[in-house]
């Protein structure tokens, strides 16, 4: 008999691009098994992109959200149940329900105690892992690092409508992505240095740049629709940004989830980090280039700062790390 395996990684975007390894690598293990993966209503239509998920549950916010997320999963009786979320609301879904084998990672203070109190097994993943790498130590006992593709698939349906929404912009070639969104005020590049670098884009080398955005970002790039000097996309699914992403020479931004689903795409990509450690959160795999802040409490994971974090980046740093990338892919 299969047997039902429960994932929970609830948000936030990027830490759902770190576990698909994993759980792509669950299914690698236990090809029979039926994987059910929950996670935060609005993250659902990335799980739709991997063929190896048999069903999202998309969990509303609220108790109301929690109660009628946990009704789906116990229906689903599921065996095994691993917890890549390590909070409260994560390990109690779990412990309710009614895997007879909680996994999750040994932690220190309160998640330790809950963790003691929900999870009957709990691994300790090696020290400085890449949370994609620590991930997968969560599912294997042999040590296996991150898989060389996340296999994510965009339908020719997705990328169909994503060129026909650029294609009024002009844009019917090559291509720069550019990210200037990002949740935390530290995490932000001044988004007219992004200008300034499409400037330059479009000077020496004769590309477009394409600005990609999320709905919560919405206010971070007004400054730069009307800007000649790039392209700002309408707002799109997340299925039709992805196409974009995978269609881009490169693809430029802060730590922010869509610069991991472009790695996770497999296009080279341009990290510019301050608030959080590269090392760990890093674009993953290889063909990337991470610029880091000089700020001595680099890593600090403060969403505000009265200093200027990513912002203290110089705009010209990035525009020569950008063309390394750029002379590689363009063969030059």
């Amino acid at each position: 008999m299969n047997d039902t395996l429960l994932v929970v990684c609830l948000s936030s975007l990027g830490d759902v691009v770190y576990t698909i390894p994993a759980v792509r690598y669950l299914k690698e293990l236990y090809p029979d098994d039926r994987i059910v993966w929950v996670v935060n209503r609005g993250y659902e239509s990335l799980l739709r992109f991997l063929p190896f998920v048999d069903r999202a549950v998309a969990m509303a916010p609220k108790r109301e959200g929690f109660k009628a997320a946990l009704y789906q999963v116990k229906a689903e009786k599921p065996a095994v149940a691993y917890d890549f979320q390590g909070s409260l609301k994560s390990m109690l879904l779990i412990y309710l329900s009614g895997a007879k084998s909680r996994i999750g990672q040994i932690a220190s203070g309160w998640r330790g105690l809950l963790g003691s109190l929900f999870l009957n097994k709990r691994v300790n993943p090696p020290a400085l892992l890449h949370k994609v790498d620590e991930r997968m130590a969560l599912v294997s006992h042999e040590g296996v690092t991150g898989l060389s593709s996340f296999g994510l698939e965009i339908p020719r349906d997705e990328d169909q409508k994503a060129r026909s929404l650029i294609g009024p912009l002009g844009i019917r070639g090559p291509y720069v992505a550019l990210l200037p969104g990002a949740c935390w005020p530290t995490k932000r590049w001044p988004v007219e240095h992004f200008a300034w670098l499409a400037g330059m884009l479009k000077r020496y080398y004769s590309i477009p740049s394409l600005v990609l955005w999320r709905p919560v970002d919405e206010e971070v790039i007004v400054p730069l629709r009307g800007d000649t000097r790039v392209k700002v996309t309408p707002l799109m699914s997340l299925g039709e940004t992805m196409a974009l992403l995978k269609r881009s020479l490169v693809v430029v931004g802060g730590d922010t989830g869509l610069l991991h689903l472009a790695a996770a795409l497999g296009r080279p990509t341009l990290g510019l980090y301050g608030p959080s450690h590269a090392w760990r959160e890093g674009p993953y795999g290889d063909h990337h280039l991470v610029l880091e802040v000089s700020c001595e409490e680099r890593g600090c994971y403060r969403k505000r700062c009265s200093r200027a974090c990513v912002a203290s980046i110089p705009k010209e740093m990035v525009w020569d790390a950008l063309k390394v990338i750029l002379d590689e892919e363009m063969g030059r």
